[in-house]
């Protein structure tokens, strides 16, 4: 288990359960190219964990009080930055196999299908064992708050009552999750598939149901319908994985052209279709609430079913370079109007990191303008904070809820230090306002787990310590 650590100089004041002001420096993504870095602001956070409201001028935490003092703050805590500190939104991980993660850092010598079946079909079927399920997912769970993911898609496995298990344990820890137990029926190995369709509908009920009665407002933990891909589940599967989205009003988790095999096999499995997402869109596994991983092979006419759906696409570059995918065109995607966010993929990727997912993004997308001889296939700093935060958000459906910070949104957050980042030098923030964006930049492409001091979800505090006057 993940034991969380206060390193190094925390902020100061407290984070107990009544309304607070955070003051200091605060970054957050307003458009794909709008950065927005406020040097002295403050956010008011109510009981509720919402976001009452932004203030961008500099004025003294007192001068703040008593600024919202008629909608409750005279007496708000007072949460006070140092200058080596920022707040930033909560991350966003839009693809992680929590089964596979005894396998992080393994298996990544072969390709796409040696690693699912020399590595993935067996861990994913030892999940029969809840108290496998139980250490595991409580560990994934926690890790993964402590790295700074508020909100994860996660694939669980075959088995509904693991499923359930880890729906229970993002929501004990208090992450936002959206949860679904895994649909295959073919193409596996390792007995790692369902006996049937009927079995492979009743199981996924199960979990959508269990996830329904553990959060019934939908607060943090949302079911969703989970094909493996088109060449795990037959036609009459992918059919009833519709009728059951239709009918339960759920989410969707689907891989789609990761390879150029896995077309190929789709197509046989499904040949009454010319293009992978034609048959997704024929099943009604493809609308707004699709998550789409890995995209990297498509057709023009796939980039249009995404596109007029308004499904989001699961950006993987860790996996996907790992495994020898190939390179997702984030800005053909972009470019079209599609939704974008970041995954990690594990254990396809070795870090359950979104903030190693925005330096790999930013290096992916080099190395496809390389190759592509083509320029425009850099992806820009201020389009890989966006990915991380507000794209994620759009993807997963939850961009008037979290991703950044505007009144009346949920205060989902990281309190970031980099003090001790290497070669951040400190007199970028204890002489005048600094440098927001340099600190940023110091953080993202050389910070570590030990910057993110604090983590908050819905204005509770999740990972890190408090911190006593």
């Amino acid at each position: 288990m993940v034991v969380l650590r206060n390193y190094g100089r925390p902020a100061s004041g407290t984070d107990s359960g009544a309304k607070r002001i955070f003051t200091g420096r605060l970054i957050h993504s307003k458009s794909l190219k709008h950065l927005e870095i406020i040097p002295h602001g403050a956010i008011g956070v109510e009981t509720d964990g919402s976001i009452a409201f932004v203030e961008t001028r500099h004025a003294s935490p007192e001068e703040v009080k008593a600024r919202y003092a008629a909608d409750g703050f005279a007496d708000a805590q007072i949460i006070k930055l140092t200058r080596s500190q920022f707040l930033f939104p909560g991350m966003i991980d839009t693809h992680l196999h929590a089964p596979q993660w005894p396998n992080l850092a393994l298996g990544m010598e072969g390709t796409l299908q040696e690693w699912c079946e020399g590595w993935t079909d067996p861990v994913e079927a030892s999940y029969s064992d809840n108290d496998k399920a139980r250490r595991v997912y409580a560990d994934v769970t926690k890790t993964t708050l402590s790295l700074g993911s508020t909100t994860v898609a996660y694939n669980s496995s075959i088995h509904p009552e693991a499923t359930n298990i880890l729906a229970d344990c993002a929501l004990a820890a208090g992450q936002r999750a959206i949860v679904g137990k895994m649909c295959i029926t073919v193409g596996s190995t390792h007995g790692n598939w369902e006996d049937s369709a009927e079995v492979s509908i009743a199981d996924s009920e199960k979990s959508i149901k269990h996830i329904r009665k553990i959060d019934p407002k939908g607060r943090l933990v949302h079911p969703c319908i989970q094909p493996r891909g088109g060449p795990y589940c037959p036609p009459k599967l992918m059919k009833a994985l519709g009728d059951q989205c239709e009918e339960y009003q759920t989410y969707v988790q689907a891989h789609m052209c990761e390879t150029q095999s896995d077309i190929d096999r789709t197509l046989d499995m499904h040949p009454n279709y010319s293009c992978y997402s034609d048959m997704y869109l024929a099943s009604g596994l493809l609308n707004s609430r699709s998550i789409l991983a890995h995209c990297i092979h498509l057709q023009p006419k796939d980039i249009e079913n995404i596109a007029a759906s308004g499904a989001g696409v699961a950006h993987n570059p860790n996996s996907n370079t790992c495994l020898r995918d190939g390179e997702c065109r984030v800005r053909d995607l972009l470019d079209h109007g599609v939704k974008v966010g970041l995954g990690t993929d594990c254990s396809a990727g070795y870090m359950p990191s979104i903030h190693d997912a925005m330096r790999c993004a930013s290096n992916v997308s080099r190395h496809l303008a390389l190759k592509a001889d083509d320029g425009k296939y850099v992806l820009g700093f201020t389009e890989i904070v966006w990915l991380a935060t507000m794209g994620g958000a759009q993807v997963v459906g939850m961009d008037d809820k979290i991703g950044n910070f505007q009144k009346g949104k949920k205060f989902d957050a990281l309190l970031i230090d980099v003090e001790g980042v290497i070669s951040a030098d400190p007199l970028l923030w204890k002489e005048g306002d600094g440098d927001g964006e340099a600190m940023l930049k110091k953080w993202v492409f050389l910070g570590d787990r030990s910057s993110i001091k604090k983590v908050y979800v819905d204005g509770k505090l999740v990972a890190g310590q408090d911190t006593k006057a």
